[in-house]
């Protein structure tokens, strides 16, 4: 059974009971309080205690008066935020002491609390990955030695980051927003995120409602945040045009004298094209996808290793799936990018040890060009290798819901039994604006009026054209041509158009879903409605004539009924007591029976029913086993249970679904439950 994210408060005591971690916790805080990076020192805390001493509401260009140099703090406000509580203690410790170590080490304190965050946050959204992440990331050498050695601190937006993604996928748009807006305003660069998100967001609308909310809150908060600063001219100078911007522009193929193509920009481009023709994205996907264009970016530029760090949560991410081979060039990857960078690169001063240099020589050795040119070319050809890697397994080879095909679902049944509420209600999950719907009115070879219906009814094929069905779901399949019901936002009901652009989800409602062999092989998962005779739908309208010849029950035992061997899932509504006729669908007089053909997760299906929504229900195993098995449900349940129990049965589905105002009540409620499960494990064997 899946277990469901816990919040940070539940993570954090579990956190701090793990050997791992306290074995990690005391080697950081080794490095914190013994290790002083001479960047830091340089630049970083020079500047902050300046401001301290000399307060000013533009600290970049009160620096820039006094003489500092343009590389002290080439970070935004957020980052300067992130960094002053801690630092201005220690600041004032030093004021009334003499010394000049406590402003360093509150600097190193807050890139320590960031480390924590940026755990504590992976371990929430891939829990059942706890020792890998607690091994790949928090004893990663790669941060341990850019962080706490060398004293790069994009630590600091690249948490920011990460919480604003995991808000992301709580579909808190606000929240997200806000702090995206924090993290850019942390370190520009995090805008490379930006249009990946959008495409991530697009994928949303219809399902997470007001998706443009995070649009509007992350312009407005970067505004806010940095508006006034960017009349500046120190902030200017330092932050906004500092000299990593220009490393975008580094690589080009020379056209004529005045013409260049721009290699980074060109194959950004073509990665977030690549993102836009998946057609789906989640939360995996999404930062598999981030880590591959950071990787992009760190290879075509001259990257300071501070950029590597961009990196570091999704390279745990995928060293933590326990593949061998990418294991084992991750940490090949690690020590030679920090041995490298430990030979060029500055490093720290170590509390009470004077004139720490390499052995001459090794220096000797190692200052030759070649030798340099040749240690970072194997550093970039692991880091092209990592990269083609997390391409190929974690955008190209994603889960199974990640696939171009629009994911088909039959829906058959007699007439009047509630196809089109089901579907409709499908529609509500999936959200109305990825769903195109295909109807059996469409096919209908005559007019309402027509005098063929006397003698020909709807549940007989040649009522229908089939053909003319199967052409048209094929198309829809195979080449994206669309003509169905979908949803007009205007006037919020589903309108018949043509050629549309793709839909993620296809509804196929008509009596004949299962009929023909062509359609079944076309359709993901299939449903097959049935209800007892003494029961009607809500508001059932039908022609009276027509209800006379349904009545002879001939056409639905010979064309309807055998289509319910084909179906994945077939619910029947049955009253309780058979003497009670006439329910609501909603009634607790009504029980829910269900066969399920692959009962695979019935198991877990049952303790969820029985366990979290106090549900009575009985199963039993049908005489051919290979039909699978026929559950019945009795009670009561309401949305907030049905909710609890898509997050414990399909949590990785809960992300193509509006699982908060989706769902329904009563055994409306418990078919979309089950239908979305048998959803899940259908697509989970799809190849695409």
């Amino acid at each position: 059974m899946h277990q469901v994210s816990r919040s940070l408060g539940l993570i954090w005591p579990d956190l701090f009971r793990d050997r791992i971690f306290i074995t990690g916790l005391i080697l950081k805080l080794f490095f914190v309080l013994l290790f002083i990076p001479d960047i830091q020192q340089e630049w970083f805390v020079s500047f902050m205690v300046q401001t301290f001493e000399q307060p000013s509401i533009d600290p970049w260009s009160s620096y820039l008066d006094l003489g500092g140099s343009l590389l002290s703090f080439p970070y935004g406000p957020i980052m300067f935020l992130a960094h002053f509580p801690s630092t201005f203690i220690g600041w004032i410790i030093d004021s009334s002491t003499g010394l000049n170590y406590f402003s360093g080490l509150g600097f190193r304190v807050s890139l320590l609390m960031a480390d924590v965050l940026i755990l504590a946050i992976l371990l929430q959204q891939y829990e059942h990955r706890w020792k890998g992440l607690l091994i790949h990331y928090w004893l990663s050498p790669l941060v341990i030695f850019i962080t706490y050695w060398h004293g790069q601190i994009d630590l600091i937006p690249v948490a920011i980051l990460v919480l604003s993604i995991a808000l992301l996928k709580k579909k808190k748009m606000l929240q997200s927003g806000l702090f995206f807006a924090g993290a850019v305003a942390a370190k520009h660069s995090m805008l490379i995120v930006l249009p990946f998100i959008a495409v991530y967001l697009w994928f949303k609308r219809g399902i997470v409602a007001n998706v443009y909310k995070f649009i509007v809150f992350f312009l407005f908060a970067f505004l806010i945040i940095e508006g006034p600063l960017l009349f500046s001219d120190g902030f200017q100078q330092m932050v906004v045009n500092n000299r990593e911007s220009g490393k975008i522009f580094w690589l080009y193929i020379p056209m004529s004298d005045t013409l260049k193509i721009y290699i980074v920009p060109l194959v950004y481009s073509l990665l977030l094209y690549s993102a836009w023709k998946l057609r789906r994205m989640n939360f995996d996907l999404l930062l598999a996808t981030l880590g591959v264009a950071f990787c992009v970016v760190i290879l075509l530029t001259p990257a300071t290793p501070g950029w590597f760090l961009w990196i570091s949560p999704m390279l745990a991410i995928h060293f933590s799936k326990g593949n061998a081979g990418f294991t084992s060039l991750g940490i090949l990857f690690n020590w030679v990018f920090v041995s490298y960078n430990l030979i060029y690169s500055s490093g720290s001063d170590i509390l009470f040890i004077q004139d720490f240099s390499m052995p001459i020589l090794l220096s000797d050795f190692f200052i030759q060009p070649e030798v340099k040119s040749l240690l970072y070319t194997l550093i970039i050809a692991l880091v092209t290798l990592i990269t083609l890697k997390m391409f190929r397994d974690g955008v190209k080879g994603s889960d199974y819901y990640l696939g171009k095909k629009p994911i088909v679902i039959g829906i058959s049944g007699g007439f009047g039994v509630g196809k089109t509420t089901f579907s409709s209600a499908l529609a509500k999950l999936f959200g109305n604006e990825q769903v195109l719907k295909i109807t059996e009115d469409s096919y209908y070879n005559w007019s309402p009026s027509s005098p063929m219906w006397k003698t020909v009814t709807p549940l007989n094929p040649r009522s229908s054209s089939l053909s003319k069905m199967i052409y048209d779901l094929r198309n829809m399949v195979e080449s994206g041509l669309f003509k169905g019901y979908v949803y007009n936002a205007k006037c919020k009901e589903f309108k018949y158009k043509t050629k549309q652009r793709p839909r993620q989800v296809i509804l196929l409602d008509s009596a004949f879903a299962l009929y023909s062999k062509q359609l079944v092989e076309m359709e993901d998962v299939s449903f097959f409605l049935d209800m007892d005779d003494g029961l009607l739908t809500n508001n059932q309208k039908v022609n009276l004539r027509m209800v006379d010849l349904i009545e002879k029950d001939i056409d639905f035992k010979e064309y309807i009924q055998p289509q319910k061997l084909e179906s994945d899932v077939a619910y029947k509504l049955l009253p309780v007591n058979q003497e009670i006729t006439k329910i609501k669908l909603a009634n607790n007089h009504v029980k829910l029976q269900v066969r399920i053909k692959d009962g695979l997760y019935c198991q877990e299906l049952l303790r969820v029913l029985i366990g979290v929504c106090g549900l009575q229900v009985n199963v039993n195993q049908l005489t051919n086993k290979m039909d699978g098995l026929e559950i019945d449900i009795q009670g009561d349940i309401d949305v907030e249970d049905v909710k609890f129990a898509s997050k414990i049965m399909i949590p990785e589905l809960n992300e193509f679904i509006d699982d908060e105002n989706g769902f329904l009540s009563g055994k409306l409620g418990l078919m979309q439950l089950i239908a979305l499960i048998e959803i899940d494990h259908a697509l989970k064997r799809r190849k695409v």
